[in-house]
């Protein structure tokens, strides 16, 4: 049933379906206005937050709507009655800003948006925040969830009704915030209860939110610890101010995390407002407005070039000299990859950054519905004659019983024998018809786990090639290619050390190799003995081991002695040399052996891509193609399942 709400205005309004609940409320669509949603609180507002409410929706102009999903107007449960919601602008098309800057996310969402994208959507970010502090208002509770995103790039601050609001004077505060978007200066209080926020507190949330869209997702306050008690916890780092990315870095404690974007891709200026964010000059008041913000990023914008690499995605700001992106990519991070083209590697042209970019951005096919049994309507099978059901026998049962009382009541005294009479029977009944109704359950039973078994192979093998579970095998399987093929110069390395490290020993090695039992003067070791000695692999000095030697038969201590001896004697012999320790040819195995490998790896991961596409292309026709058999093994499961619950 449609629930109907009073506006301000004292009109009634039809509510619509239910299209999100949260703790604290849930939103509606309003039939009679199509660009409006109506939030309704599930407990009513105390009166403070009606007045607050109430005064929001009456400042409410054009520029905070354009902004921010503001109340517009106020509900209330009656004529007269108390504030139970507010009428709100419908924001659709739009995802949370983390979905922006993460680049996973945005490789998937969206996969042509290139850093000047960012750049857009960090300038109206900061416009966001300017409409705010203009009204005389501080957003309070900033955080990556609050801020939606369109492709267009414009920017719709939401969860507003939190927002610390100046009433014409009367503060209504907003108590509530996230750890890692809370300035230093509030770090490290139990609650914000009483806590009045100044819009210097929303500009360090600004900042944050800035700093993430242009660099790579990454958090300031995050990086390579130099000291005990540095990045233990993000919250104590903020209040540390332990920024990452400043100058003075290594004095506070940390230097960039790995594979990180420099701060340097952004002019000087623009580097001294992120420092003045995030360290103590901020704190005292100092760092960056919105308005501000809103100046530089927009300056910035004018200030683009794009690299003849990759026009449409490598964009990066003209001070520069050469484009930042490429730097990356050569060090194996991709941030932003020409998605329009199919990437073919080449014996001296293969970039794992760009390929793996590829085969990120093939989206996860859609998963598989499987029929369910219960959606069948089936009938057991009768049984067959002479095979008697469990609700027969209990019927006799129960008939012997009841026989049994009637006796038992008309015949008071002979009670006893009645009851032992009934409880012969009851126990007798249970072996008429036991056989033939055993082997009945036998042949159900091994029927149903026939249709469960097909059930479950068709069910795996659609799963293995049409959804979600077979997409991530492969995937798997080239997650696994990557991170052998980035090992490679690590392993290849370590041979060639291994082959140095072992250089003495190899060439020692080889030099008993030329040493032959057959021709050495050994006492007591004659022909025949000799011959032994070969049989067990026994044939050069190279070859000699205690263990080995005495587990020939006729070979005791003091021959084995003998045997040993020898191969001292000509071990004495050996001199090293270092200029031949390791040759041309033993390095160029090596090479060879993990180049025929890698080459094998690229290929795998230069067609990654593709065949991902492919599996999720293709996914919907095999589909199609398993369904029917699959439905009629379901309806099998179905009905052998009903034909063992009737026995």
């Amino acid at each position: 049933m449609a629930k109907t709400v009073t506006t301000s205005k004292g009109l009634a309004l039809q509510l619509g379906r239910e299209l999100g609940r949260g703790g604290e409320g849930s939103v509606f669509e309003v039939p009679a206005s199509a660009e409006q949603v109506a939030k309704l609180y599930h407990k009513p507002p105390d009166a403070k937050k009606q007045a607050k409410l109430s005064f929001m929706a009456a400042t409410a102009d054009s520029k905070l709507t354009r902004y921010a999903a503001w109340p517009q107007e106020t509900l209330h449960n009656g004529k007269g009655g108390s504030v139970i919601g507010f009428l709100m602008p419908k924001v659709t098309g739009r995802e949370p800003i983390h979905m922006v800057y993460s680049p996973a996310h945005r490789r998937q969402e969206r996969p042509k948006a290139a850093w000047d994208y960012l750049l857009f959507v960090a300038r109206n970010t900061a416009a966001a925040f300017e409409t705010i502090h203009e009204h005389g208002h501080v957003l309070g509770d900033v955080n990556q969830g609050n801020v939606m995103v369109g492709s267009d790039s414009k920017v719709v601050l939401i969860d507003c009704d939190s927002c610390q609001v100046n009433a014409a004077g009367t503060l209504h505060l907003c108590e509530v915030g996230v750890s890692h978007f809370t300035p230093p200066e509030l770090q490290g209080l139990s609650s914000f209860d009483g806590i009045v926020r100044k819009p210097n507190h929303d500009n360090f949330g600004l900042a944050l939110l800035i700093f993430h869209l242009l660099f790579g997702g990454r958090h300031p306050y995050s990086g390579v610890p130099l000291r005990d008690g540095v990045g233990d916890a993000l919250e104590s780092d903020i209040k540390g101010y332990r920024y990452a990315y400043a100058r003075d870095a290594r004095q506070r404690g940390f230097s960039p995390p790995p594979r990180s974007i420099p701060t340097e891709i952004v002019p000087d200026a623009m580097q001294s407002m992120l420092h003045a964010a995030f360290t103590e000059t901020g704190a005292q008041g100092g760092r960056p407005t919105a308005k501000q913000w809103v100046a530089a990023l927009d300056a910035l914008r004018s200030r683009l070039k794009r690299c003849s690499v990759s026009s449409s995605m490598h964009v990066y700001p003209d001070h520069l000299s050469a484009c930042p992106w490429c730097t990356l990519e050569r060090q194996g991070i991709a941030y932003f990859i020409d998605l329009g083209t199919t990437y073919t590697p080449t014996a001296t042209g293969f970039v794992l950054a760009k390929a793996w970019a590829l085969i990120e951005a093939v989206p996860v096919p859609p998963v598989v519905t499987l029929p369910s049994i219960g959606n069948f309507n089936v009938k057991p099978k009768e049984l067959p004659s002479g095979v008697r059901g469990k609700n027969d026998v209990l019927g006799y049962r129960l008939l012997a019983v009841g026989l049994a009382l009637v006796v038992a009541v008309s015949e008071p005294a002979a009670w006893f024998w009645c009851a032992l009479a009934a409880f012969v029977v009851w126990h007798m009944l249970s072996s008429v018809g036991a056989d033939a109704r055993s082997a009945e359950w036998k042949r159900r039973k091994d029927a149903k786990a026939a249709a469960q078994s097909e059930y479950e192979r068709l069910s795996g093998q659609l799963q293995a090639e049409t959804g979600p579970q077979g997409f991530s095998m492969r995937r798997q399987e080239l997650v696994k290619a990557r991170d052998e093929y980035q090992a490679i110069p690590q392993r290849e390395q370590h041979e060639l050390d291994k082959l140095k490290a072992t250089a003495q020993d190899r060439q020692k090695q080889k030099f008993l190799d030329g040493f032959f039992i057959d021709s050495a003067d050994i006492a007591g070791v004659g022909p025949a003995r000799k011959a032994a000695l070969r049989s067990f692999g026994i044939e050069t000095a190279a070859d000699v081991d205690w263990n080995r030697v005495r587990q020939v038969r006729g070979f005791g201590e003091g021959l084995t002695r003998a045997v040993v001896d020898w191969r001292s004697s000509c071990e004495r012999r050996f001199v090293f040399n270092p200029a031949t320790a390791i040759s041309a040819a033993d390095i160029a195995t090596i090479k060879s052996k993990f180049g025929a490998r890698k080459v094998a790896l690229e290929a795998i991961l230069g067609s990654g891509a593709t065949e991902l596409r492919r599996f999720r292309d293709s996914a919907a026709q095999r589909a199609e193609t398993l369904q029917p058999a699959l439905n009629k093994a379901a309806a099998a499961l179905a009905q052998t399942t009903a034909d063992l619950t009737a026995m």
